[in-house]
Parts: structure tokens; sequence; C-alpha cells
């Protein structure tokens, strides 16, 4: 999955660099955006988390999308949902655990126009981290321990765009985000440090 997503991204930047220019006086008499949705995907590198006996490090497929309203002409104000599964290596456990994880992020979008067609922007806010985790006890048996957290965390990001038709943009970007959930088995309780790096393409669509 995000091999095809950096090859439509190819694609599009390639119609970009192709298209010609609109005019400066045709491009200010166009609707102003009052707002954008994003939809992106790539992947996601989960880092060790400080957990003794226990592994979460891992590479996964990751998909997402955000909604933001501008505030200025460069300045926004987004919402950020993302999602991702993986398996981690928890100590005491028979098998590869399950780990799904639900980041809500508002952040604040700031943008610098390099050209007509091309920007590059920054975010960064608070997250809410949505995880659970299931760990298996008995392998024949099948029985499983679930635990699920709500925690709080930060999140920050840098990427470029580029103007692909009117309202229609690409963009690529990296994307950091780190949380402390809880997770409280019958055997004990762990706080891993999640921290992720997200290297994503995607499409925005202005309104």
């Amino acid at each position: 999955m995000p091999m095809r997503l950096l090859q439509t991204f190819a694609v599009l930047l390639v119609l970009g660099l192709t298209v010609p220019a609109r005019p400066s006086g045709a491009a200010a008499g166009e609707t102003q955006e009052h707002g954008f949705v994003d939809f992106y995907g790539g992947g996601v590198r989960l880092f060790e988390a400080d957990v003794p006996g226990s592994s979460f490090a891992d590479v996964t497929p990751t998909v997402g999308t955000r909604a933001g309203v501008w505030l200025g002409p460069n300045w926004g104000l987004t919402f950020r949902v993302w999602y991702f599964q993986t398996d981690a290596k928890l100590l005491g456990s028979s098998s590869p655990s399950d780990l799904a994880f639900l980041g809500l992020s508002l952040e604040l979008l700031a943008r610098w126009q390099l050209t007509g067609r091309w920007a590059v922007y920054g975010t960064g806010g608070p997250v809410i981290a949505v995880t659970s985790l299931d760990r298996q006890r008995d392998p024949a048996s099948r029985i499983e321990d679930d635990a699920r957290s709500v925690a709080p965390g930060v999140s920050a990001a840098l990427g470029s765009e580029v103007r692909v038709f009117r309202q229609l943009r690409a963009f690529i970007e990296i994307h950091g985000a780190v949380a402390y959930p809880e997770f409280r088995f019958p055997s004990g309780t762990i706080v891993p440090r999640l921290g992720t790096l997200h290297a994503l393409a995607g499409l925005r669509l202005g309104f």
C-alpha cells in the first residue's frame, strides 16, 4: 500500500510540474479557500518503548485523514485522525501480542508559500492516543488478556505540497508522535513510550 501511494504521488507531482502555471491575475481571482480535507497513507516506524523484556519496535502501514479550517492566509487549525496496528513481543506472552493505535490530534498548521504552486508547511499539537493491547497467556487454551488505554501525547509534522489542479494538491509529509499509554494486565501494569515516525503521501482538497 505505501508503494502505491508513492506511485500515485509521483504521477501527481509530474502533472504539477508539467501543467503550466496560471497567471498571477487569474490566481488572485480564484475563490478563497476556507478549509481543506486530507486523505493519506504510508508507513510508520514504531520505536522501542523502554519496557524491559518486551519489544514494540516494528514497521507497518498506516492510514489517516485530516480536516482543517484556515484562520488566515497561511495559518490553520486542523484535526487529524490516524490508525495502525502491529505486533508486540511482550515478556510473559507465548506469542506476538496485537497492538492497535488510534491517534486523535488537534494541531496548528503554518504554511510558507514558495511559489504559486509549491508550499511547505508544519504542524504541531496535542494527541489523544486510544490504544489496545491483546496478550495471549496460553497457546493451548488461547486465553487472552486485553488491556485498553487512553493517554495524552504530542504530535508534529513537516511536509511539502504541490498544487495539481485548482483546489487539489498532493503532499508528502514526515509525521512524528509520542504517547505514554498504560496497559493493566492481571500480571502487572506496563507503561511503554510509544514513539512513532510516519512517512506519508496523500491528497488535499480545499473548499
